[in-house]
């Protein structure tokens, strides 16, 4: 059995509301980044945590406060979600601190295919920074198709 944890970007999950919908769908169905694992080894799904937020100078002990959350409990995997590879700068920073404190972690660049990469960055900024009244929500782009 693989024990996997996500890690989704804070600014999507609170402030556009996402509820990691996709990631989960596609981890149920192993699609994305989750067909490495073979069909028949069941997922256990450990836990998902949001990043620490956009980074300050304590980026990296904030980023170990969040993952020791998950990583504590037999932890095969951590899987980076889409929008913290599409939208985060510091994800190899991340990659790089979570590795030398959990050497045995596997972190895994993803969870579902990679979408238009420019667009869904420009759709975000605009659930972040709306233009519009009322703001839209992540929920509005996952129904929308995005």
């Amino acid at each position: 059995m693989a024990r996997i944890g996500i890690v989704t970007c804070s600014n999507c999950s609170q402030e556009t509301n996402c509820a990691a919908v996709v990631c989960l769908a596609d981890m149920r169905k192993r699609r994305g980044f989750f067909e490495r694992y073979r069909p028949d080894e069941p997922l256990d799904l450990v836990g998902i945590i949001n990043c620490a937020g956009c980074p300050t100078v304590a980026a990296p002990q904030k980023i170990l406060k969040k993952v020791r959350a998950v990583a504590e409990f037999k932890l095969d995997a951590l899987h980076f979600s889409y929008c913290m590879t599409a939208l985060c700068p510091f994800t190899e920073l991340y990659k790089k601190v979570i590795g030398e404190e959990y050497p045995g972690l596997e972190i895994v660049f993803g969870t579902h295919k990679p979408l238009d990469k420019k667009g869904f960055q420009e759709e975000v900024r605009e659930l972040l920074c709306p233009s519009v009244s009322p703001p839209k929500a992540m929920t509005d782009l996952i129904k929308a198709g995005r």
